[in-house]
């Protein structure tokens, strides 16, 4: 089974690129962020798909899309202040939870709101049996978690994404049981996610490392591999995400 994350930057432009992906790569599940459209304009991906989706109109929004049966699924929870920003789906038996988190910013109102997104997360993930059940939580955190997951430390120290306290919001996770499958496979190699657009920052590798895929032990020993679609990045047409897609694969 493979398990796709992808921040799209808006699902209706990055349309061709999202279907070319998940024929491709024979992606099994999709979860989008940042889709930036309404539930009833969410544009058709693949005929096998069946899609939960949570958006509204020009910003935020998350999909998830399965070619299993979705077996239960829930738009929202509690800590997204209305901006749809969280899907939970079980799919084969494996409990999804597709987030797009806030940016926040240097400690202002914003920022408050990121931090009180991801308290209600953790007072979600309290539903899950996390010694027994297959959980996997991946999206766009918007946290870069160390220095490997910036590109200079210097110059993200003190700067959003890489602050002292989102970055111990990652420690967390990882504290409750979660594995960060990208680590997992390169646990010392500068790894990225998100490219700015402006200066050619993909071709130069200036970037940092926002999206993630963590799973609960008992759904890590099915873990196979996982793939980090850069090339996806770089190419100028159509003009991409300023994201990577993330497939992790499992023996399920």
């Amino acid at each position: 089974m493979k398990i796709c994350t992808f921040n799209v930057n808006s699902i209706r432009s990055r349309l061709e690129i999202v279907q070319n992906l998940v024929k491709e790569y024979d992606i099994d599940i999709l979860c989008m962020q940042e889709i930036k459209v309404e539930n009833e304009k969410f544009p058709n991906i693949n005929e096998d798909f069946e899609c939960i989706i949570h958006g509204q109109k020009r910003l935020h929004g998350v999909a998830t899309c399965s070619k299993y049966p979705i077996e239960k699924y829930k738009q929202g929870f509690e800590g997204e202040l209305n901006e749809p920003r969280l899907i939970y789906t079980l799919i084969n038996g494996v409990h999804i939870i597709n987030i797009y988190a806030p940016l926040g910013d240097n400690y202002d109102d914003r920022f408050d709101y990121k931090m009180t997104f991801y308290d209600k997360l953790f007072n979600f993930l309290t539903r899950f049996d996390l010694k027994s059940e297959k959980v996997l939580i991946c999206g766009d955190f918007n946290i870069s978690h160390t220095d490997l997951d910036v590109w200079d430390e210097f110059i993200w120290e003190g700067e959003v994404t890489h602050l002292p306290e989102e970055r111990a919001i990652l420690s967390k996770f990882l504290s409750l049981g979660f594995v960060d499958l990208i680590r997992k496979v390169y646990p010392n190699e500068k790894i990225f996610t998100f490219y700015d657009y402006r200066g050619g920052a993909v071709y130069k590798n200036e970037g940092l490392r926002l999206d993630y895929i963590l799973t609960t032990k008992s759904l890590e020993r099915k873990f196979k591999n996982i793939e980090i679609l850069t090339s996806i990045r770089r190419k100028r047409k159509p003009t991409p995400s300023d994201h990577v897609p993330i497939i992790a694969e499992f023996d399920l």
